[in-house]
Formats: C-alpha cells, sequence, structure tokens
C-alpha cells in the first residue's frame, strides 16, 4: 500500500465530480460479505489516516477498500490494480434498486481459466449521471500487499498498456539476447564469471517475468498461485549468484581475500534462505531476513566495486558502473512509495530500466575484461619469449665463450710447445751455434702466440661501449712496409707468393686499427691459401681509398658470405689443426664499423677470394680525385 492515500485520481477525473475518499478495513476473520449485513470488525479507517505509516506488507487476511462513486455525467472508465502478484481481487458494485454486481480478478482465476489473460488487474465501470455506486474492494494475496487503484479511459489504458509492453518485450529481449550470448562465451570460454552472470541473470529475468505480471498470464498461467514463491525464490538465486559474480570478476580471492570470504558467506546465507522456504511460509521469510540481507549485499558489492576501481581491476569501472545504476534507480522508487514525487511510467518501471542497464553495462564489463586478461596474456607471453630468447642467447654466448677459452687454450699450446721445443734444442747445442731452423721455428712460434693474444685484446678493447678511436691524417705506405715485413717470412714458410703494391695516398683514419684491419685480412688469406699467392693492393677512388687483399685459396661459398665476419665463425675451408680463434674478421667488421669503413667481399669457391676496405682519403686528396 502506498504511504499517502492509495487511490489516484487523475486530474481530469476529479474535475468532473470522483474525487471520494477511500476507506479499508482488514478481515482477520475472512468471512465479512458485503451483502451480509454484518457490522464491519474494528469499523471503517480512512486510508488518509495511514499516512506516514508502514506499508500493509505480507498478508493473508483480506484487504476490503470501500468508495461511493458519483459522476455529473454519463462515464466509462476502467478500474486498474497495477499490481500483478495479488492472488485473487473481487469487485462488488452496489446500485440502488439493482442486486450487487460482482466481478473477479488475480492470479487465481489465471489459473481457473476465469478471467481474461490481462496483465494487471481491471474492471470496466459504467456510470450513470447523478447515480451513486458503492464499490467494494476485495483484495488477497500471499505476497506483498500493494494496490495502487487508478481510473482511466480505456482508449488511454489500452494505449499506456501497448507502451508498456512494448517496453517489457524490449527488456526481455534484451535480457535473453545478453543471457545466451554470455552463456554461449561460458561454454566457449568455461571462465567462471560468465556462468555466474547468466545465473543471477536467469534470477533477475524470473523475478521481473512475476514483477511485470508476464510470467503467470502467459508462461505459467496453472502455477499462477506460485508467482509469489518463484519471485522470492529467484531473490535469492540473485543475491546468491550476484556476490559470487563479484568475487568472480573482481578477482577478490587473489586481491581481497577477506572480502571474498565475506562476500562467498553472504552468499552461503542466501543458498540457506533458498531451501529455508522448502518449510518455512514465503511471506515469513520476505517480511524477515530478506530486506536486511538484500541491503547488506548491495553495501558488499558496492563496496567490492569501489575497491576493484581503486586497485585498477580490470573493467572495474564498467561493474561499478552498472551496480550504481541499479541502486540509484531505488531512490525515486522510494520517494515516489513516500509520495515525494508525482506517479509518471518512468518513475515506477525504473528499477526494470535500471536493470537493463545493468545487465547491458555487465555483458561490456565482462567483454571488456576478457579483452584487458587477453592482452595482458599476450603481454606476458611476449615477455616469456623474450626472456627466453635472452636465456637462449645467454647460453649461446656462454658456450660461444666456453669454445673461445677452449681455442685459446689449444691454440696457445701449439706455438708454446713450438718454443719450448726450440729452446729445449738450443740448451742441448749451447756450444754451437744456433741453426737457421730453430730460428725460424722460434721466431714463428713467437709470431703465432704474438698473434693469438694480439687478436684477444683487440677483441676485449672493442666489446668496450665507451671505446672511441681518435683519426688522423697518415700516409698508407708506412703501414704497407710494416705489412709487408711482418708476412713476407710466412709467405716464404708456406711457399706463397707474396706481394704489396706501394702508395703515396693519405686518409683520414686511427692508423692502429686500420693496420690491424689489413693485417687481420691478410693473415687470414696466407691462413686459408695452400698454393698460389696473395696480393695487397691499394687503388684511390672518389673520396675513398680502396685497399683490397687478392688470395687465391678455396674461396668462400654464398651461404657462408652473410656470416663470415661473425665472431668465433670459421668457415668451412677451416681444417682442424689451423690456429686462429674466429674473431680476425670479426675485428674486421667492427673496426669498420667505428671508423666508418665499408667493408665489401667478393668470393668465387675454388679461385679465391678478395676482401675490400673502402678507407676515407684525407680532405684535399679527396677533392682532386688523387
Amino acid at each position: 500500500m502506498h504511504a499517502q492515500p492509495i487511490f489516484d485520481i487523475p486530474q481530469n477525473i476529479a474535475s468532473v465530480g470522483l474525487s471520494q475518499e477511500l476507506e479499508y478495513f482488514i478481515d482477520v476473520s475472512g468471512r465479512w460479505r458485503p451483502e451480509s449485513g454484518e457490522p464491519v470488525p474494528g469499523g471503517w479507517q480512512k486510508l488518509r489516516d495511514r499516512a506516514g505509516k508502514s506499508n500493509f506488507g505480507f498478508l493473508n487476511h483480506p484487504v476490503w477498500f470501500r468508495v461511493t462513486l458519483r459522476s455529473p455525467v454519463p462515464l466509462e472508465r476502467l478500474w486498474i490494480i497495477d499490481t500483478p502478484q495479488l492472488d485473487w481481487v473481487e469487485w462488488v458494485q452496489t446500485r440502488a434498486d439493482r442486486p450487487p454486481q460482482q466481478t473477479i480478478a488475480g492470479l487465481g482465476t489465471l489459473r481457473e481459466g476465469r478471467a481474461v489473460r490481462d496483465r494487471v488487474p481491471s474492471l470496466l465501470m459504467v456510470l450513470e449521471a447523478n447515480q451513486p455506486v458503492t464499490v467494494h474492494l476485495r483484495v488477497r494475496g500471499a505476497g506483498l500487499m500493494q494496490v495502487p487503484v487508478d481510473l482511466w479511459k480505456p482508449d488511454a489504458w489500452h494505449e499506456r498498456e501497448r507502451l508498456t509492453l512494448a517496453l517489457l518485450g524490449s527488456y526481455f529481449g534484451l535480457l535473453a539476447g545478453l543471457l545466451a550470448y554470455n552463456g554461449f562465451l561460458a561454454l566457449r570460454l568455461r571462465d567462471l564469471a560468465y556462468g555466474l552472470y547468466v545465473g543471477f541473470g536467469v534470477g533477475l529475468g524470473v523475478f521481473q517475468l512475476g514483477s511485470t505480471g508476464l510470467g503467470p498470464s502467459f508462461v505459467w498461467t496453472d502455477l499462477s498461485l506460485n508467482t509469489h514463491v518463484f519471485m522470492s525464490t529467484m531473490t535469492d538465486v540473485y543475491g546468491a549468484f550476484a556476490l559470487l559474480f563479484t568475487d568472480s570478476f573482481l578477482h577478490l580471492g587473489r586481491r581481497n581475500p577477506r572480502l571474498s570470504w565475506v562476500l562467498r558467506g553472504t552468499a552461503f546465507v542466501w543458498g540457506l534462505l533458498l531451501l529455508a522456504q522448502i518449510w518455512v511460509p514465503t511471506p515469513t521469510i520476505m517480511n524477515g531476513p530478506t530486506l536486511p540481507l538484500a541491503l547488506w549485499t548491495v553495501l558488499l558489492i558496492m563496496i567490492a566495486g569501489v575497491r576493484g576501481v581503486l586497485q585498477k581491476t580490470p573493467a572495474a569501472t564498467y561493474f561499478l558502473l552498472g551496480w550504481s545504476g541499479l541502486v540509484a534507480a531505488v531512490i525515486p522508487r522510494v520517494l515516489l512509495r513516500m509520495g515525494l514525487l508525482p506517479p509518471h511510467p518512468v518513475l515506477y518501471n525504473s528499477l526494470l530500466i535500471a536493470s537493463a542497464f545493468e545487465m547491458l553495462v555487465l555483458s561490456l564489463a565482462l567483454a571488456d575484461r576478457i579483452t584487458s586478461e587477453r592482452r595482458a596474456r599476450t603481454e606476458a607471453d611476449l615477455q616469456r619469449a623474450r626472456e627466453q630468447v635472452a636465456r637462449e642467447e645467454a647460453q649461446r654466448t656462454l658456450q660461444e665463450k666456453t669454445r673461445f677459452m677452449a681455442a685459446i687454450t689449444h691454440d696457445l699450446q701449439q706455438p708454446i710447445y713450438a718454443l719450448s721445443l726450440a729452446t729445449e734444442s738450443v740448451v742441448r747445442r749451447r756450444t754451437e751455434v744456433m741453426s737457421a731452423e730453430t730460428l725460424n721455428q722460434i721466431q714463428s712460434a713467437v709470431f703465432a702466440a704474438d698473434e693469438l693474444l694480439s687478436s684477444l685484446a683487440m677483441n676485449v678493447r672493442l666489446e668496450r661501449d665507451d671505446l672511441q678511436p681518435d683519426t688522423e691524417v697518415f700516409s698508407v705506405q708506412d703501414m704497407l712496409e710494416r705489412i709487408d715485413t711482418l708476412f713476407t717470412t710466412r709467405a716464404q714458410e708456406r711457399g706463397l707468393r707474396w706481394r704489396v703494391l706501394p702508395s703515396l695516398s693519405q686518409v683520414r683514419s686511427n692508423p692502429l686499427l686500420l693496420e690491424r684491419m689489413v693485417g687481420n685480412l691478410v693473415s687470414n688469406a696466407m691462413r686459408y691459401t695452400s698454393a698460389g699467392g696473395v696480393l695487397l693492393s691499394c687503388r684511390s677512388r672518389p673520396g675513398h681509398l680502396l685497399v683490397q687483399v687478392w688470395d687465391t685459396g678455396p674461396g668462400i661459398p654464398a651461404h657462408e658470405q652473410a656470416t663470415i665476419f661473425e665472431a668465433h665463425h670459421r668457415g668451412s675451408a677451416a681444417r682442424p689443426h689451423d690456429q686462429g680463434l674466429g674473431l680476425g674478421l670479426s675485428i674486421v667488421s667492427r673496426c669498420a664499423r667505428l671508423l666508418g669503413i665499408r667493408v665489401g667481399l667478393r668470393s668465387v669457391p675454388g679461385r679465391g677470394s678478395c676482401f675490400e676496405l673502402w678507407v676515407p682519403l684525407a680532405t684535399a686528396e679527396a677533392a682532386t680525385g688523387l
């Protein structure tokens, strides 16, 4: 019942003289009838005397209403009670010199097939001019005793009902689509949150079918008197699943374990209420723990939503927005019940609209959460992949370092062993003049050890990130002469032709690094050339000096030319007994990057190779093109 007088008279009706006072009494015995002539137990009370008092609540006793209507002109109106959950509604119209006229509506008549399947109880009243009609209205229901009474023009009511049915059709169509879509995702993704969303969505849908009257009128007509049981059951289902959904959606078990336990415990209480309805009457449960438990549930969900937003949980903002809209919709309904707001269809259906908004926003929140979690998983997978690549690279580097140290040990042992043999020979023949063979052996061993140690030292220097070599202008002839002297003896030992073409060109570079680069190319050429010879030449090109090292070695296959400059790489032409760390060409490549020198390679397998260095010429010479 409304706290204000429940007989709401539209202004156009009041203007023709129908604003009469509505009276009521509660028939505890359930036996009083208006035609019996017996006095009313406790007497009639003005409905306006209940202003500011509580609703009738859940009653099992009939409530009688009485009003006398008089119209100065003939009038036809629909008496509407916009509460679909009333079990029995009886009108008794009494006119002078006529027998009482009885009309019955409500859920009971739907079950027995005694009434048209209207969504709400209604009565067509025909008033004659200046002929008073006394109407006794008897209402009984096992659910909430809420009896909003209104008189409507038939055409106006039918138009409003068409709009209401269109709104309800849109609402349940949207709800069914959301439940089907998220149910499919629950099966496809096996995500618990989707299943819980479907759970409380089904509870909400069945509850709204009952509260709007579509359920008993069109879905469960044979069980229409159980509508209040269905609604109470679905309230428990909705409360339990809403709490479990909140816990799963916001990952409270991981982020807020204590709050998670509170939500799960409250959901368990809702489950107990659901089981209690097997033995305890529904009005007892609804009048007892349901309302405070519902308020506590709403408070928990809002707290969890705020915590989720503060902790930046994925889609928590959508979650809080959806539930906040539903909570905000309760406010106009309360104000409407208190008489502080004028009746309006939007206000009366605010919970229906807000629940549709809630379901839509929560569905979007689920989609956004899945997207965010997939993005996070993708980023985590990429990070793991990067870490795996880094581990593999570190492992490969470690293996290369291991091989590198083994190569150093092996290659240093050979010249040192040769040097020790030559030294032992000198000791045995200390009275004799040292032979040329012994001197060559010592010189070769010292040269090999020096080359290995120099390559190792240069590699360490190049691995330093802060190495910034200075450049200067110098003549390459001095460098060519030193290289010629250095490799002449080695070429003779291997029976190779060795030739260096002189050059008067001046270049701008670092003399030590450039000499090291050319020396590495020559050493590499001699190491792999078993017959023929090695040529070192310099040719002037516009802006550059082209330094070339030619050899008649085995050549480099095309598929190896891309990796020949990598550290520790030794081509397929390498022999097991060849000395070297595989650093020569790597040092050339890294020095070239530091000095801005372009490195080139031309090779024909079986005929030989040519390595090229494009060294910047000094400014004056580059300008003249000499």
